[in-house]
């Protein structure tokens, strides 16, 4: 509010432009400045807020009353901040983020419990002092992706200041980036050219041996295979192929006599057979009879 009021407006608050009586000429010209100026604050500030202020007559007195409430330090408030402050962390958030949070909330604690200036030797010291705390407190929220960096810092003699370590994490974020897409670009690239390739492979049809990667003015059983071509072996033999094969090496030429020859010898070694075995099986049934085996009758 004093930022937006330092153009020939602060006076109305900090009394530096006395309020004129109503009958001087001037009056007229402050009214109508000073109305203004009400209309700013009031249009700032939250509408809670200005509902309590709208009946105020003056800058000045709105000026003191939001003094009264606001300005005063308050060890309650002072505790949540510094409560806010120590439980703040990166968390899923970018960099410029939470440094841009983390700076609100430790100039927010500078207003509410200003330190006094001093200008005694130590000063320079205390002043070190005090950046050092805000550093670490600064990389103790950092995430565990800046664990190296934030090594690295600690062991820097003596530390260096939050603007030039804002500055190194700037940096690294910008490596990171680089690295990042670079890896995105080449594999969309690889992906890119997989999948062209694949299409390729996929268009190239042979329409007369029904065989894909070469076209029918490329296949060999049309225009013929090279000299130095080299036949592969399949896989699977066809079954009847073979079983055609071995039938026509392991049958024998033979003449009509030899064949009807060979149908007697085949007769007469079956009635043979028969024969005998008639023979064998009454053997065995008289032998059981005159032995009184289970066929005799009681």
């Amino acid at each position: 509010m004093t930022i937006a009021l330092a153009k020939k407006k602060i006076g109305f608050v900090d009394r530096s432009i006395q309020q004129p009586l109503s009958s001087d000429s001037s009056y007229s010209n402050w009214f109508r400045a000073n109305s203004m100026v009400i209309s700013w604050i009031l249009n700032y500030i939250h509408k809670n807020i200005a509902e309590c202020l709208l009946f105020l007559q003056t800058t000045r007195e709105i000026w003191i009353e939001l003094n009264h409430r606001y300005e005063q330090a308050d060890d309650a408030l002072l505790y949540q901040i510094q409560q806010h402050l120590y439980s703040m962390s990166q968390g899923f958030e970018d960099f410029s983020t939470y440094f841009t949070e983390l700076s609100k909330i430790r100039d927010e604690i500078r207003i509410v419990q200003a330190i006094p200036p001093c200008s005694c030797t130590s000063a320079a010291e205390i002043h070190k002092f005090l950046e050092d705390q805000r550093l670490i407190q600064f990389l103790m929220g950092l995430n565990e992706s800046y664990k190296i960096l934030r090594g690295q810092i600690l062991m820097m003699k003596p530390l260096p200041t939050v603007s030039t370590v804002y500055s190194m994490i700037i940096q690294e974020e910008r490596k990171r980036g680089i690295t990042t897409s670079s890896f995105f670009n080449l594999d969309v690239v690889v992906m890119h050219i997989s999948n062209k390739t694949s299409t390729n492979k996929k268009q190239i049809f042979c329409n007369h041996c029904k065989k894909s990667d070469y076209t029918k003015a490329q296949c060999y059983r049309l225009v013929g295979f090279p000299a130095n071509f080299k036949f592969t072996k399949s896989k699977r033999e066809d079954p009847k192929a073979t079983v055609q094969n071995v039938t026509t090496m392991s049958a024998p030429s033979i003449s009509p006599e030899q064949y009807e020859h060979l149908l007697q010898l085949l007769s007469t070694n079956t009635i043979n057979q028969l024969s005998s075995v008639n023979q064998i099986h009454s053997s065995i049934i008289e032998g059981s009879l005159n032995n009184g085996g289970p066929l005799i009758e009681e």
